[in-house]
C-alpha cells in the first residue's frame, strides 16, 4: 500500500501569520499535527539505537510541505546523525544529504536510506546463519576494543568475534554495511553495559544477572541475537519499500559541518538539522564500543573523533584558561559567571556557540536565497544557570545573514533527550524550532 501524499503547507500559513502578528513563540505539537501517522517504528527509523534521535514528525512535518520544497529538490542535515531528517527526505521524494563526525552516525544514515532487495538479505543471512553456527568459534585477531574484558564475557568475545569474520568476507560493499550495522546494534545488547544509558556505564543488580543467565544458559546467545536482529530490520526495509517512494538512497557529503566542501554556493534547497546541544550528549563516548567492534576507527583514535565534534567536553588545561568572547552579548554575560565557577564549562559552552557559528555561516553559503532553514534546540543548564541555546543560536543566524520568520515550542514527553548529569546540567523538556530564511 502506497502511502498517502500529505501537504502541511495551510498548518504553515497559520504559524507564519499567527506569529508576524505577536511576534513570541508559538506552542505546537508535531505529534498532534501529524497524527495521522505512526511514527513510532516507521520504516526504517529504529535500525539502530542512538541517543538523542530527532522526533521524526518534526522533519515529516516541514517535508511533506510545499511551502518549503517541492519533490526531487535538494534538503541538507549538516548534523545528521542517524538519519532520521534524510530518511523522511527520501520518503517524501527529496534528494537528501547529511553530514557528521560520528562514523556510526553515517553508516546508519547510509544503511537506513539504502534501497535492499529483501529477499536477497534473506538469502545471504540464511547463508550466513548455516556457515555461522556451524562454525568453530574464533579468538584470533579480536578487534582492539579498549576493556574488553571489562564489558564482555569469554564467551561473548568468541561469537562476536566469530560473526565479525564471516561478516568481512561479503564483497559487496552495501550488503557488507547492512549486516555490519546489524552486528554493530548487537554490540551493546550482549555487553555487560546498561541498556538504559547511553554511555558505556558497566550494568549493575538484577539486569546483570539476567544477562549473565541468558549466556550462561543459551550457549548460542550472541548469535541468537544478532539473527534477531537482522530479522527485525529485514522486515523494516519491507516496509520502507512500500511507502512508494522514488528516490532511493542520500548522500553524506562530509564529516564537518563547518566545512561543507562537496557542496557549491547556492546549492540546497531546504536545510532541516538539529545540532548536537552544548554538554548534552557524549555522542563518541556512547558509541565507543560500537566503533570499536566494527572497526570503523582504530584504538586510540576516539579522542580524535570527539575533537571533531561540536559541543564535545573534553579539552586541556590550557584550553580554558581563558574565556573566548561569542559576540552574543547575553551570552557573554553569562558565561562570565559560569566562568567564575567553572572554567571548563564556560569554555565548553563559549566554544560551543563560537564553533555553531562557523557551522550556521556555511549553512548559509550552501542554501539558496530565498529559502529555509529549519534549526531545532533546546535549552539546557550549565553550572544550574538557564544557557538560552535556541535563543543563541537565533542571534548567531541573524548575525549571518539569515531572518527569523517563526519560532516554535513543543513539549517533549521522550527520555532519549535527558542530559541531566553531575548537576551541571538539566533535563530537556521541550524542542525550540526555528525557523529561518536566507535573504
Amino acid at each position: 500500500m502506497i502511502e498517502e501524499k500529505v501537504d502541511y503547507k495551510n498548518e504553515v500559513l497559520i504559524l507564519l501569520e499567527k506569529y508576524s502578528k505577536s511576534k513570541k513563540p508559538i506552542q505546537v505539537n508535531f505529534k498532534e499535527l501529524t497524527k495521522g501517522f505512526k511514527m513510532q517504528d516507521r520504516a526504517t527509523h529504529q535500525i539502530h539505537t542512538y541517543p538523542a534521535k530527532l522526533l521524526p514528525n518534526i522533519p515529516y512535518f516541514f517535508l511533506n510541505n510545499t511551502y518549503f520544497s517541492v519533490e526531487n529538490e535538494v534538503v541538507l542535515d549538516p548534523f545528521c546523525g542517524s538519519g532520521t531528517v534524510l530518511l523522511e527526505a527520501i520518503l517524501a521524494n527529496k534528494r537528501a544529504l547529511g553530514s557528521d563526525a560520528n562514523p556510526l552516525a553515517t553508516l546508519i544514515s547510509r544503511v537506513k536510506t539504502y534501497e535492499y532487495n529483501c529477499d536477497e538479505l534473506i538469502k545471504k543471512s540464511n547463508y550466513l546463519k548455516s556457515t555461522i553456527y556451524k562454525s568453530d568459534i574464533i579468538l584470533a585477531g579480536l578487534p582492539k576494543v579498549v576493556n574488553i574484558d571489562f564489558w564482555f564475557l569469554p564467551s561473548v568475545k568468541g561469537q562476536l568475534n566469530t560473526i565479525l569474520y564471516y561478516l568481512k568476507k561479503i564483497k559487496d560493499r552495501k550488503t557488507r554495511d547492512f549486516f555490519i550495522l546489524c552486528f554493530s546494534n548487537c554490540v551493546k545488547k550482549v555487553s555487560l553495559a546498561d541498556q538504559k544509558i547511553s554511555v558505556p556505564v558497566k550494568i549493575k543488580g538484577q539486569e546483570s544477572n539476567k544477562i549473565l543467565f541468558n549466556i550462561s544458559e543459551k550457549p548460542n546467545f550472541v548469535f541468537d541475537k544478532f539473527f534477531e536482529i537482522i530479522e527485525e530490520n529485514i522486515n523494516r526495509f519491507k516496509r520502507k519499500s512500500i511507502i512508494g517512494q522514488s528516490i532511493k538512497e542520500s548522500a553524506i557529503v562530509s564529516k564537518d559541518a563547518k566545512k561543507l566542501k562537496k557542496l557549491n554556493n547556492d546549492s540546497v534547497d531546504l536545510i532541516i538539522t538539529s545540532p548536537p546541544y552544548a554538554g548534552a550528549q557524549k555522542y563518541i563516548r556512547a558509541s565507543s564500543l560500537n566503533i570499536y567492534w566494527t572497526e570503523l576507527s582504530k584504538k586510540n583514535s576516539l579522542r580524535d573523533l570527539d575533537k571533531k565534534n561540536i559541543g564535545r567536553e573534553n579539552y586541556n588545561k590550557s584550553e580554558f584558561s581563558k574565556l573566548k568572547s561569542t559576540k552574543i552579548e547575553k551570552a557573554d554575560i553569562l558565561l562570565k559567571e559560569i566562568f567564575k565557577v567553572n572554567p571548563l564549562r564556560a569554555h565548553i559552552a563559549a566554544n560551543y556557540l563560537l564553533e555553531m557559528r562557523k557551522a550556521i555561516k556555511e549553512a548559509l553559503r550552501v542554501l539558496k536565497k530565498n529559502r529555509y532553514m529549519v534549526l531545532i534546540a533546546a535549552n539546557n543548564q550549565v553550572c544550574g544557570l538557564e544557557f538560552e541555546t535556541q535563543e543563541f543560536l537565533r542571534v548567531i543566524a541573524e548575525q549571518e545573514g539569515f531572518i527569523t520568520e517563526c519560532r516554535l515550542i513543543d513539549d517533549i514527553k521522550s527520555y532519549g533527550l535527558m542530559t541531566k548529569r553531575n548537576k551541571t546540567a538539566s533535563i530537556i523538556t521541550c524542542e525550540w524550532v526555528l525557523i529561518l530564511k536566507k535573504i
